[in-house]
């Protein structure tokens, strides 16, 4: 008869405790880029290859503008000019007279005038002949002054000294100087004087 042995007993294992979870540290930053390094995605790598263009399009801009800024001078300086030329040219108009061409000069004083004064000298035309014809009457204005008082969208200012020298029937001449205000309207493409004052007369 076999006796089995008995069979020592295995002695418990104890369970293993648990790892304790790590405890999260604060992120370190980033480095930053140093300065020509690209920035992520290729825009720095870009950037160079726009300077170029960009170059080209500040300085056409600051061109244009600079092209626009010149014409307007130069046509602010142009209306300028046109006015006291039409100016110079009504006051010699309205101080030269001829009895041999008086028909022409009162027209051209007229031509040059608009609205009420143009009617004015159109009423006076024929009185104004009569005298002029009557007394052999040559006169001669020649502009010695003129300047611009006032220039504002379609109308202007302008003052202009005349010496006006005046012969009558043969006998001596006689000279005067005139002084007028003129304002002066544009009408189409044309300066026309729209009203005139006598400012000074010296003989």
């Amino acid at each position: 008869m076999i006796v089995a042995k008995p069979v020592a007993s295995a002695e418990p294992v104890e369970p293993a405790e648990p790892a304790e979870p790590a405890e999260p540290g604060p992120a370190e930053p980033a480095e930053p880029a140093e300065a020509g390094e690209p920035a992520a995605g290729g825009r720095g790598r870009r950037l160079p290859r726009l300077l170029p263009g960009l170059l080209v399009i500040a300085l056409a801009a600051a061109s244009l503008l600079l092209w626009a800024g010149s014409r307007s001078a130069n046509a602010a300086a142009a209306t300028r000019d046109d006015v006291l030329a039409a100016a110079r040219q009504e006051a010699v108009n309205l101080t030269s007279q001829d009895y041999r061409t008086v028909d022409a000069d009162l027209r051209r004083m007229a031509d040059g005038a608009t609205g009420q004064l143009r009617d004015d000298l159109n009423q006076r035309s024929t009185p104004a002949k009569q005298v002029v014809v009557k007394n052999k009457a040559v006169a001669r204005g020649v502009v010695v002054e003129a300047g611009l008082v006032l220039l504002h969208d379609g109308s202007a200012t302008a003052l202009v000294a005349v010496d006006s020298t005046v012969t009558s029937g043969g006998t001596a001449s006689a000279s005067h100087r005139y002084r007028f205000q003129l304002d002066l309207a544009r009408v189409g493409d044309r300066w026309l004087v729209s009203n005139l004052t006598a400012v000074g007369l010296t003989s």
